[in-house]
């Protein structure tokens, strides 16, 4: 017989094989599409309210680029999606391709078997191919062949069942896939017209802003006066606060040096202080609409929604709560050799010398006048200023 079970086994096998491969990162591609829309339901409330605004402001410039970045990386996902499901129906072609290979060439052995043992028995029925032996031992022999015969022909009967069987599966996830493929450019087309629609509403808004720059590097020169004020503040208590550790008791040196240890083992996995988008990174980065102004932030930004409250991200110590002109209220948490800042707070929920543990609410972040609810958030070490989103769990 020149069909081989074991080359079944290997067809099944290894396009199974090459499935669970790639389920992952389907799987992955899924959760990701499905976290970007979410994330865009956090900016749309800023951008329903500011769109009602006649004047177009920063905060809802800060939302169109947040979302027209989300949309990007939705397109993108969507694409990496409809590679896999491209590799996917090629594999399931071929698989195709050789189970049907396969049923012509086992009909054809059982065709070839068929017309063997007719030609043995020379045409005659099993009955009568048995009781024309010559002799008993020939009777035996014709028996024994008979036998063998029927349960070669029943596994080969078996065998095409179980091809055709995996031939009409194949082509039915193969119909699937194609559906699902479908349904995934569709998507895309959908996507890349939100995100047409949102690069003109982003340009229509930095025409209108850029009428307004006189006003907007005045705003940029009383946040980096605010930025100021803030850091210093910082340092100064940063300076008391090692003072007071040097004199302080070796079992208050070994509590600190133990809450540090917890703290820096947690990078990467701290939750977030507010519920939102970053509208300004930490570092260096250049103004959205001044040209050749460059912007130095010692923190992050997060746009959220009004009336939502700022929640510490580790158990500490509230080390100070200071008003910041341009920042409103400002809350200084001390983890051991780190520091947690909280600002453009329009209520403190917390005072100084208050332990706190993470999830505590630490105030309620201000709204200003053009609708947008926005937390500045700092980390230090010592006098170090740190990458806020490189300690906070990735979104």
């Amino acid at each position: 017989m020149k069909f081989n079970s074991r080359i079944l086994f290997f067809i099944f096998l290894l396009p199974a094989i090459s499935g669970l491969a790639q389920q992952k990162s389907k799987e992955q591609l899924r959760k990701e599409k499905a976290e970007n829309l979410e994330q865009i339901k956090l900016s749309e409330a800023t951008l329903l309210k500011t769109s009602q605004k006649k004047e177009a402001t920063l905060g809802e410039l800060n939302a169109l680029m947040y979302q027209i970045r989300v949309r990007e990386r939705i397109i993108r996902n969507i694409r990496s999606e409809n590679q896999l499901l491209e590799q996917d129906i090629d594999e399931n072609q071929q698989i195709i391709e050789s189970l049907e290979d396969d049923v012509k060439a086992l009909k054809t052995e059982y065709a070839a078997m068929t017309y063997a043992a007719f030609k043995a028995s020379k045409g005659q029925d099993r009955l009568t191919f048995l009781f024309s032996s010559e002799s008993f031992n020939q009777f035996l022999r014709r028996l024994e062949y008979l036998e063998q015969y029927s349960k070669a022909r029943q596994k080969q009967a078996q065998q095409i069942s179980l091809v055709v069987e995996s031939l009409q599966e194949e082509n039915a996830s193969l119909q699937k896939k194609r559906e699902q493929q479908t349904a995934l450019i569709q998507e895309r087309v959908s996507e890349a017209q939100n995100l047409q629609d949102l690069k003109q509403k982003e340009s229509r808004v930095v025409a209108q802003l850029e009428k307004k720059e006189s006003e907007l590097r005045k705003d940029l020169a009383k946040r980096r006066r605010s930025i100021a004020a803030l850091n210093t503040l910082i340092d100064e208590i940063i300076k008391e606060e090692m003072a007071a550790a040097r004199a302080a008791e070796d079992a208050t040196k070994i509590n600190t040096a133990a809450l540090s240890k917890n703290f820096a083992e947690n990078m990467a996995k701290l939750p977030w202080p507010a519920n939102g988008f970053v509208s300004q990174k930490f570092g260096k980065s250049r103004d959205p609409i001044l040209k050749n102004v460059e912007r130095n932030s010692p923190g992050i930004d997060i746009q959220t929604k009004p009336d939502e409250k700022a929640l510490s991200v580790f158990s500490g110590e509230v080390t100070a709560v200071a008003a910041i002109p341009g920042f409103n209220r400002a809350v200084i948490v001390q983890h051991g050799d780190y520091r947690t800042v909280y600002a453009k707070l329009d209520k403190v929920l917390v005072s100084k010398g208050q332990k706190i543990n993470v999830g505590d609410p630490i105030g309620e972040i201000y709204t200003n006048n053009d609708g947008i609810a926005e937390l500045h958030f700092q980390l230090w070490k010592v006098g170090e200023k740190l990458n806020p989103e490189k300690w906070l769990v990735k979104k």
